[in-house]
């Protein structure tokens, strides 16, 4: 996998990437993942095949992947999801998700990978460049993967969003949902197919639920998933 991005002041330090830089990457990535033209959905296995060997901004760093373990802390405590670095081998990280824990949810074991890649994708160049001798970063429990803002965290989120559900895909998905439903569309500021509507505030509750699951499963995720991405892309009025 190859992954170019502007770096501040030229070196591998992404801090300030807007939501729209984040989702270029992704989006590099995601046409590098094999899946068939008519599959909206990301496999793990997929992910896991492309991302063993990556190239981000010149800087080669060879990974390795655990998804059937137990992942704890230092503290001993159990945690959902691993990017991790060893100091000897500056050009080697070990990303992991916990299996126990995802087990049952193929669709948390995907979005966790996808967060992982992405602090291996835009923290772990910036921590060599910045003589870090080692990176290490924790996704403690499911809700760490809902988090926002400018910081690494949110930063891999916004990645692993548009990474699994990126926006053009989902508007138009979406739309044709609706438009099958009879659901009501407006007009609104978004990430997504240029000139065209969005969801409009008001419709019925359990029609725009069916929309939603429908999509989760298009893309292979949860509901709640595609119920952020909607939000973070302007694509629904009033939330879902």
């Amino acid at each position: 996998m190859t992954i170019d991005y502007a770096c501040r002041s030229g070196r591998a330090v992404p801090r300030g990437l807007s939501a729209g830089a984040i989702r270029n990457v992704a989006a590099q990535v995601r046409q590098q993942i094999p899946r068939e033209a008519s599959d909206l959905g990301v496999t793990l296995a997929a992910l896991l095949q492309v991302s063993r060997e990556v190239s981000v901004n010149g800087r080669r760093l060879s990974v390795s992947w655990d998804t059937a373990g137990a992942l704890r802390d230092e503290m001993g405590r159990q945690v959902l999801g691993l990017c991790d670095t060893d100091p000897d081998e500056p050009n080697w990280a070990f990303l992991a998700v916990n299996g126990p824990m995802t087990a049952h949810r193929p669709d948390l074991a995907l979005s966790t990978a996808a967060h992982e890649l992405g602090h291996l994708v835009f923290d772990v160049p910036a921590a060599l460049e910045e003589g870090v001798h080692r990176y290490r970063a924790v996704a403690a429990c499911p809700q760490a993967l809902d988090r926002v803002g400018r910081g690494a965290e949110g930063r891999a989120n916004e990645f692993m969003g548009a990474l699994l559900v990126p926006p053009v895909p989902l508007h138009t998905r979406l739309l044709a949902y609706a438009r099958g439903e009879g659901l009501r569309l407006g007009r609104g500021p978004h990430q997504g197919r240029p000139g065209c509507p969005i969801l409009a505030a008001g419709n019925d509750p359990e029609a725009v639920g069916g929309v939603v699951a429908a999509l989760a499963g298009d893309f292979g995720v949860s509901e709640r998933f595609i119920a952020v991405r909607l939000a973070r892309y302007g694509l629904i009025q009033g939330g879902v």
